[in-house]
């Protein structure tokens, strides 16, 4: 039996607050610093040598990182150590208790403080990221600003950046030495993805987030050979890595993450009861990563020019997933009865199974149109969009403050990802535009990525996808296809013997909180809304985000490269798109690409 990691700091007061700026020989005896400049009075006093940390900046990764834009050192003025209290004070009321969620509120509210009691860099870093949590508008897009050399910084956010730049500092150069403690330095690289994650810096963000993972597969080498106890074991896989694979998981909808990494073996065992709703989410998390990964696969087989035609492998692991997505569903669904029946719900649990819910319902509609080329697939699915715009109407209670507000940042599982997900496969205007807007109430930072991206994104596409379906209707009528959902590698899993009681009951059964996907009130018609829906040709299954000067992606027509080459600096995105060859009739794929600002 493992024992909690945080056994041994749970009980423990955090003590005064003590200036960590003394010089290196008074920090080396352990003993109090006067910190007068050049050389501290204890020092003189016994003919020691007096040095202090120097002023240069470094950085966590090999890479220039956001603070490369200031030059500035930290001010120099009395209330530089004021400050800092303040900063750390306002983390300790006002952030731990709603950045990693109601779920992780042992980690932020106790160890990361306990942390940084003997661990400068963590201080640094925590006061870093208070500051921008107080003040985070207007927060800038330092890593925009960046590429038009442009930095508009207020004091406050000087001042964080200054502090993120010394604490990366001191990471870097303890890791150098071969002194710093690996686990020291992940908990260092979260804070630090968080920082980023306000800054714009989504590219750093993602950098720190690889070296995390290369140190975490380095401890786990380390712990297979004995070296490393059990205590820190447990410290690992118990916390840090559900939180890598968290942010992962989350990550993988922008960028290739290496989360795949963390992740065990495929053929690892999904448990069939859960004793809470911490494990319920460190599960589904595990099914979200795969998932994705699996998608990732998949995508080679959609960039095919003779057509899309899977392999039988690839059907066999969609199943696979499907098979544990529902074991995972009776688990929760069990726990959530076993919960109801102990008395009423609390706040947190009725927030955080909805929240869950939501995220089931979309990895039902991902794995069921995984291996479909047509996008009318997910026409199919209208119940479980309808579900994830409810639940999480339900679910935004979760990660909300005591005004009602929602934090600037969370690194919990975020609402935002299933409602996006909904505004870019649900065609029924009305539950597009209500997913879309509810996103727009979620966090603003989503693990390292700003929720505005996303709806900017998701937007572009609603906007080319409704035109040139005013386009169509007008000039040929509606065409044929918006009402043929059926395709030989594509079917609605509620209709299969694997997912008939799943399909059929997208909510979870005898639970007060949660609603039933079409509920009277409906906004959605279930017997009209396939014919307003957008016609297949005017859809799109957006790729990934490019800049001209980074290369054009595969499939791109001399033409395009042509049109668009001398926009060096300009973001596009590429898509793809289904039309039908006008003689076979047979559906082939097109690539698009279109400009985009985010």
């Amino acid at each position: 039996m493992r024992l909690s990691p945080s056994t041994h700091v749970r009980d423990t007061v955090i003590g005064p607050l003590r200036s960590r700026r003394g010089c290196k020989t008074c920090k080396a005896r352990r003993v109090k610093c006067g910190q007068e400049k050049p050389s501290c009075l204890r020092c003189s006093k016994t003919g020691r040598n007096c040095e202090y940390e120097g002023p240069n900046l470094g950085t966590f990764s090999s890479t220039p990182a956001t603070i490369s834009v200031l030059d500035k050192p930290l001010s120099s003025a009395p209330d530089t150590v004021w400050k800092e209290r303040r900063a750390f004070a306002y983390y300790f009321q006002h952030i731990a208790l709603f950045i990693g969620g109601g779920l992780e509120v042992d980690f932020w509210s106790t160890i990361v403080p306990q942390i940084c009691r003997s661990e400068p860099a963590v201080w640094d870093a925590i006061i870093s990221l208070s500051t921008l949590f107080e003040s985070p508008e207007p927060c800038p897009d330092i890593a925009f600003q960046r590429q038009k050399d442009v930095v508009l910084l207020n004091q406050y956010h000087r001042d964080a950046i200054s502090w993120y730049s010394r604490s990366m500092a001191q990471v870097r150069q303890r890791l150098d030495r071969g002194d710093g403690d690996v686990l020291v330095g992940l908990v260092s690289c979260i804070l630090f993805m968080c920082i980023e994650g306000f800054q714009g810096g989504a590219a750093q963000a993602t950098l720190l987030y690889g070296q995390g993972v290369q140190l975490i597969v380095t401890l786990r080498a380390q712990i297979a050979s004995g070296v490393i106890s059990s205590s820190k074991t447990a410290w690992l896989e118990d916390i840090i890595v559900p939180i890598f694979i968290r942010l992962g998981a989350t990550a993988l909808n922008f960028s290739a993450v290496p989360v795949g990494a963390l992740l065990p073996d495929a053929d690892h065992t999904l448990t069939q009861r859960f004793a809470s709703l911490k494990s319920a989410r460190e599960a589904l998390v595990l099914l979200l990563a795969e998932a994705q990964l699996f998608q990732r696969v998949c995508l080679p087989y959609f960039l095919e020019p003779e057509g899309f035609n899977p392999s039988r492998e690839l059907l066999d692991q969609r199943l696979a997933l499907f098979g544990r997505l529902k074991v995972w569903y009776a688990a929760f669904t069990d726990l959530m009865e076993i919960l109801h029946m102990k008395g009423s719900l609390s706040p947190q649990q009725i927030s955080t199974g909805a929240l869950l819910l939501a995220y089931h319902e979309m990895l039902y509609v991902m794995i069921g149109t995984f291996t479909c080329q047509l996008e009318t697939a997910n026409d199919a699915y209208l119940p479980q969009f309808q579900n994830i715009v409810d639940q999480s109407q339900v679910a935004l209670g979760a990660s909300a403050r005591s005004d009602g507000s929602q934090p600037p940042l969370s690194l919990e599982l975020g609402i935002s990802i299933p409602l996006w997900f909904t505004s870019l496969k649900c065609r029924e205007p009305k539950l597009r535009q209500t997913a879309l807007s509810l996103a727009g109430q979620a966090p603003a930072v989503q693990a390292f990525y700003k929720v505005i991206t996303g709806a900017r994104w998701s937007q572009t596409i609603i906007t080319i996808e409704e035109v040139c379906a005013v386009v169509m209707k007008s000039s040929e009528g509606l065409p044929e296809s918006t009402s043929q959902l059926q395709h030989p590698y594509c079917q609605d899993f509620g209709s299969s013997i694997i997912g008939s009681d799943l399909g059929s009951q997208p909510s979870t059964p005898g639970l007060e909180f949660v609603a039933s996907p079409y509920s009277v009130d409906s906004d959605v018609d279930t017997g009209t809304a396939v014919t307003e829906l957008v016609p297949e040709e005017a859809r799109i299954r957006p790729i990934n985000l490019f800049r001209v000067q980074d290369g054009f992606p595969p499939g791109t027509t001399e033409e395009e490269i042509a049109r668009w080459s001398p926009y060096r600096d300009q973001s596009f995105m590429h898509y793809l798109r289904n039309e039908r060859d006008p003689v076979t009739g047979a559906w082939k794929i097109a690539h698009g690409f279109t400009p985009i600002d985010y």
